[in-house]
């Protein structure tokens, strides 16, 4: 058989998802993809929080219940549907916490950011640049395979599972609740409700996406769009 016609071979599950951990290792240089920022005077975090309102703060939730829908396998809806449910609200069942975008807001109450002012920012157009990345990640979602779109998590969720990144994440936490505390923010634990329950749950987020990488992404074809998929995330988080 000639060289050009010899059938091409999915990776291992382990080796693939080892590849895709050595594409961020090249990308981040054990930087997070999304490190939170310093900052010398509350008035700095009160004018990053308003812009990260604009336009809406977390788009992203909008895709859990997508994914949700399209997951052809029972196992993994089940999986998504507890996703869903941390997401949008585990005060949605009658226990836990509110939903990822409350949380958000509980972050900008402690800096004196009301619901009025956080409604009428979250109506205003998106910036340009966060527009062109929304378009982008709702393409991704919407035009690829299923288990591509629910696997692309690994990008962002998935670096919590490495334990230099979770304790870099912790460290940040511990930072920022000194900073806040210095700046006379007095309910430390609703200002810093959303990094403390992303830096958790997203850990069993991410074993939805690496079941999903072992069970599904088991063809070249597959693991050639999963690869492209994931290098466009990883450039979009350092954008």
């Amino acid at each position: 058989m000639a060289i050009a016609e010899m059938k091409r071979e999915a990776l291992p599950p382990e080796e693939f998802l080892a590849e895709l951990e050595s594409l961020r290792a090249q990308f981040l240089q054990g930087k997070l993809l999304r490190p939170p920022k310093h900052y010398e005077s509350k008035d700095q975090v009160v004018a990053v929080k308003r812009r990260r309102h604009v336009g809406g703060n977390v788009h992203n939730h909008k895709f859990v219940g997508e994914k949700y829908l399209r997951s052809e396998d029972k196992e993994i809806r089940r999986m998504n549907l507890r996703k869903l449910v941390d997401e949008c609200g585990q005060t949605s069942v009658g226990t836990g916490l509110p939903s990822h975008p409350t949380l958000a807001r509980w972050g900008s109450y402690e800096f004196g950011i009301s619901d009025e002012e956080i409604d009428r920012l979250e109506k205003e157009d998106l910036p340009p640049e966060s527009a062109m990345w929304q378009t982008t990640k709702v393409g991704l979602h919407r035009e690829c395979s299923w288990p591509i779109a629910v696997a692309m998590s690994l990008v962002g969720e998935g670096e919590k599972l490495r334990p230099e990144i979770q304790r870099k994440l912790q460290d940040e936490i511990r930072e920022l609740r000194k900073t806040y505390a210095s700046m006379g923010i007095q309910n430390l634990e609703r200002a810093l409700a959303f990094e403390m329950e992303h830096a958790g749950v997203d850990i069993e987020h991410a074993e939805i996406a690496v079941t999903v990488v072992r069970k599904f992404i088991n063809t070249p074809e597959l693991q050639d769009e999963m690869r492209r998929a994931f290098i466009l995330t990883l450039q979009q988080g350092l954008a």
